[in-house]
């Protein structure tokens, strides 16, 4: 079953390899079963001429005896041989031979007795004698040949001796020399066809393996691949591929933009600018997951056929990610250590100050300020040190729904906000996820404290909604924080996720960095999406792998 499902895939048939006139995996039986049934028609005819004997020409049957006789046993003989012909027995050369020398040795006979081949009754000689040598091109098939010639110059030339003239005899040596012509020509075209026909039938069991197994490696290997006709359609696609696409249905024939539009996009990109070179392009597939897609062309022509290769760059991010984190730990510590000492010695030094209590108004004020600023530089060092040196995340199956209810019953609770300025939206509402509970939190706490602290001048006007669903064509469920404030600007936009970037006065720029490189720690993304409308919008997207 798993090869015939293979070739219907690949489209390579090769149980229809000719050979010959006919078939090398067809049944021959029909045909010599074809074959048996001109023979009773034959048989049929010739009866017919024997019993309307007075209505032919004078002399056309010389023995009417002999005639009659021949073909009352010719008759049985045939109907006998279309019962084995149809049983199958004995075997098809015994039977192919016996019926082709049964018709010989009868047609033969009624040319002797009907005076020769004076009324044509030669041409019928013809195809007992070519069909052994298209069956069964053989040696023994061209001997049967022979011997049907030398049998009818011998009876001719005995007509001949009776009286007859000599153009019957020029007759028979011009049937006899197109009967043997004709029999090495069918014998030698047919050994040859079928000698072909075998050796097509092996290569196409060559090249059938030879896809079953490519299509075998192609569905196990982890890169996706999908191939393209000309149309963007798509011809085929592994399980990787199906995969990473959210295992689509119904995909075989169908626009690659109705799966992958953002890949769709680039593969039109790359057809009107690059064709046929090889390129490869960044992708984020549903805005979630990141791609690595390299297009490359089958063949030379334009229209050829496109191979699409599609990599997961999850893991490839992932190491990049530890590797940035190692690094930014060993900086970071070195720097913590150096600032801290100076910094710990200046806020000492600040305190005495205050506490000696002789300062005059104005020097208190710049004592003050010198101690808050050095707090707040205490406390970007703890928060960069922290980020630093960050333990793998400890992931579990959280059931979002539940966790959502709990996280924001505390949330709305602690920043005194109503219960009808946070709602939440989940489809369907059975979504797990696999991540670290309190990397998760800190992600969103820093979300929606910024949206309590910038989005409205009174937080009493903030409206938060919190969307969580899984996009078509994609496994990752993605959890959208949308608020109603005024929205971030375009500079702002651009350096959003960097360090120590803020449009406020009293924070410090780390949250969204901070969150991101949480998200991208436990496998997820987290991006700032532009709204239509007044408002923010950041997309948690949770590789569902």
């Amino acid at each position: 079953m798993q090869s015939r499902a293979r070739q219907a895939t690949t489209g390579i048939t090769v149980d229809a390899v000719p050979a010959s006139f006919f078939k090398v995996e067809s049944n021959p039986w029909s045909q010599l079963q074809l074959y048996n049934l001109y023979r009773l028609v034959l048989a049929g005819a010739l009866l017919l001429v024997g019993l309307t004997e007075h209505l032919l020409p004078d002399r056309f049957i010389i023995h009417p005896g002999l005639f009659n006789q021949v073909m009352a046993v010719f008759t049985v003989i045939v109907i006998i041989e279309n019962i084995f012909a149809y049983m199958q027995w004995p075997r098809f050369t015994i039977q192919l031979y016996v019926n082709s020398t049964t018709d010989i040795v009868t047609l033969l006979a009624i040319m002797y007795a009907s005076g020769g081949v004076s009324y044509g009754l030669g041409i019928l000689l013809i195809l007992p004698v070519i069909t052994p040598n298209l069956f069964q091109p053989s040696q023994f098939s061209l001997l049967l040949t022979a011997i049907t010639v030398i049998l009818l110059i011998s009876i001719e030339m005995s007509l001949q001796n009776k009286g007859e003239n000599f153009q019957e005899l020029s007759r028979t040596g011009f049937l006899a020399l197109f009967m043997m012509l004709s029999s090495w020509l069918a014998n030698s075209w047919s050994a040859q066809a079928y000698k072909t026909a075998t050796l097509a039938r092996k290569r196409g069991l060559d090249l059938a393996s030879m896809s079953q197994l490519n299509q075998s490696i192609l569905d196990h290997i982890q890169t996706g691949v999908i191939v393209l006709e000309d149309s963007r359609t798509i011809k085929h696609m592994n399980q990787s591929a199906m995969s990473i696409l959210g295992q689509p249905k119904d995909w075989r024939n169908q626009p690659l933009i109705d799966f992958a539009p953002e890949l769709d996009a680039w593969f039109r990109f790359w057809s009107d600018n690059h064709r046929p070179k090889v390129m490869s392009y960044d992708i984020n597939h549903q805005g979630t997951t990141s791609l690595k897609a390299r297009i490359s062309q089958l063949g030379t022509r334009s229209n050829a056929t496109s191979l699409i290769y599609l990599q997961n760059t999850h893991e490839e991010k992932e190491q990049l990610q530890d590797m940035k984190l190692a690094s930014l730990g060993q900086l970071t510590a070195s720097i913590a250590h150096e600032i801290r000492n100076p910094l710990g010695s200046i806020s000492y030094a600040a305190q005495l100050m205050e506490e000696a209590g002789n300062l005059n108004e104005e020097d208190a004020h710049m004592n003050q300020i010198i101690l808050s600023n050095a707090k707040r530089t205490d406390v970007i060092i703890d928060n960069v040190l922290n980020l630093s040196k960050r333990k793998n995340p400890k992931r579990i199956n959280l059931r979002l729904k539940l966790w959502l209810d709990a996280f924001y019953k505390d949330f709305i609770a602690q920043n005194k906000l109503s219960e009808d300025q946070v709602s939440l939206f989940m489809d369907p509402e059975n979504i797990e996820v696999t991540f670290d509970p309190d990397h998760l939190h800190q992600i969103l706490w820093n979300l929606g404290r910024n949206a309590v602290k910038y989005a409205k001048e009174d937080p009493k006007d903030l409206m938060l909604q919190i969307q969580v669903s899984i996009p078509a064509h994609t496994s990752d469920v993605i959890l959208s924080h949308i608020d109603n404030g005024k929205g971030i600007s375009k500079p702002m936009q651009q350096r959003l996720f960097e360090p120590f970037s803020t449009s406020g006065k009293k924070g410090i720029g780390l949250g969204l960095f901070m969150s991101r490189e949480l998200a991208q720690a436990n496998g997820a993304s987290l991006e700032y999406e532009k709204l239509a409308s007044d408002g923010s919008c950041f997309r948690l997207g949770f590789a569902n792998r």
